[in-house]
């Protein structure tokens, strides 16, 4: 008898610890549903009122949108990962954010999370792996491209066929500056981004396989690409004012410059009368002489330290879907990263620039936004063409310093 109580004494408590402990995994399984989720992007990132309500009354969800710019998104993020703390739930990242963000361990590889079936339904996955690892979900894609006022060309006797070198570039804006049609014509900024677009096209990598930068050399394409932009800021193509706030989009939607450091999609802000007085006369410029350009495209991210990823997830999912994809290409010209979209657009006719975009993406380089130094690369890149701008060192002085700081960088993270 007392065997058989004994007996029926450990069955009991072997039912009870197995029933515990199903009930543990079973709440380690199941992600509770938040009341509201916090999503940091710059403006261009951020869905429509009407998308986030739409949302909520799907998933019962608040989205709580956190708008920053680009480096004070930067420095949130890399504060809360210096802290091992939540920065936000879901987080924009633009593509030169990629490494540092990272390096930093505050993005959550999404592999195991998202099925290969959705990332299949977008462009651009390969761009956010570091090391074999996918951290994000593309968003939009975005070659860097020009764009260009026919009108104004015109009126100098030029279409944007005639523009095949960059010398044949640098003497249309001159003539149209000389002829008094437009005060600075090239809505360029002093900054990295320019002079990519100009050593790439004339042949530069800017760095060799190794990850050495191969624009020290002053014969290189890379170092007569950074003296070029100096000398268009020195002949007055380029205003002053880019050099304290470079963004160049908003003179040339003024009507103010004949070319414009643009992207992919950029023609639906520029043809769009109520947003700028170039509509209907904007138009791609393919990149001059070897063509090549890069890519800025945009992901989201699940912060390491979200309760709630599976949740998290849900809005990326959204975000992703037609109709925000739609919203962020009809309000902010953001190229849509889902696929099935973009053969609609074309369809639809609805991708102005369509030839010229098909013919640029031919011509797309890779620059190393994977490593955990090119951002910090990038920012003295800026610092160091705005210096040469204002005259307090020369380009060979600040190429010289440029080589030498990423050398020293590299050897820190390796």
């Amino acid at each position: 008898m007392k065997k058989i109580l004994f007996l029926l004494f450990v069955f009991v408590l072997l039912t009870g610890i197995l029933g515990m402990a199903n009930l543990f995994a079973k709440g380690q399984q199941e992600e509770e549903t938040p009341s509201k989720l916090v999503y940091m992007t710059p403006s261009w990132g951020a869905p429509s009122e009407e998308l986030l309500a739409k949302f909520k009354k799907e998933t019962g969800i608040t989205v709580e949108v956190s708008t920053l710019s680009a480096s004070d998104l930067k420095n949130k993020v890399m504060t809360a990962a210096a802290g091992k703390v939540n920065p936000a739930d879901i987080i924009f990242v633009g593509i030169s954010h990629l490494g540092v963000f990272g390096s930093a361990g505050i993005l959550r590889p999404l592999d195991n999370l998202v099925s290969d079936e959705v990332f299949g339904k977008l462009y651009g996955r390969d761009s956010f792996k570091i090391e074999g690892k996918t951290y994000c979900v593309p968003l939009y894609q975005q070659m860097v491209m020009i764009d260009y006022d026919k009108k104004k060309l015109g009126e100098i006797g030029l279409t944007g066929a005639d523009i095949k070198t960059w010398n044949d570039f640098e003497n249309a804006a001159l003539k149209v500056k000389k002829q008094g049609i437009l005060e600075y014509p090239l809505a360029f900024a002093v900054r990295h981004w320019s002079w990519y677009l100009i050593a790439l096209s004339t042949g530069s990598n800017l760095f060799d396989s190794n990850m050495n930068p191969t624009f020290g050399d002053p014969n290189s394409p890379g170092y007569k690409a950074y003296e070029r932009l100096i000398n268009w800021y020195r002949e007055g193509l380029i205003s002053p004012e880019r050099l304290t706030s470079p963004n160049p989009h908003p003179q040339f939607w003024a009507g103010q410059a004949v070319f414009h450091q643009a992207w992919q999609g950029s023609l639906a802000i520029s043809n769009n009368p109520k947003k700028s007085k170039v509509a209907p006369n904007a138009d791609y410029l393919l990149l001059p002489e070897q063509h090549y350009t890069w890519g800025l495209p945009a992901g989201l991210a699940v912060s390491t330290y979200t309760k709630y990823p599976k949740a998290s997830l849900k809005f990326i999912n959204f975000m992703v879907s037609e109709d925000a994809q739609n919203f962020m290409y009809t309000t902010n010209g953001m190229f849509p990263a889902l696929k099935s979209l973009f053969r609609k657009l074309g369809a639809e006719g609805k991708i102005e620039g369509y030839k010229v975009m098909a013919e640029q993406a031919k011509y797309v380089k890779t620059l190393p936004y994977s490593t955990p130094w090119f951002a910090e690369f990038e920012t003295e890149l800026k610092n160091g063409l705005v210096r040469v701008a204002r005259k307090e060192q020369t380009v060979a002085e600040a190429i010289k310093a440029l080589v030498e700081y990423q050398q020293k960088l590299k050897k820190e993270y390796e």
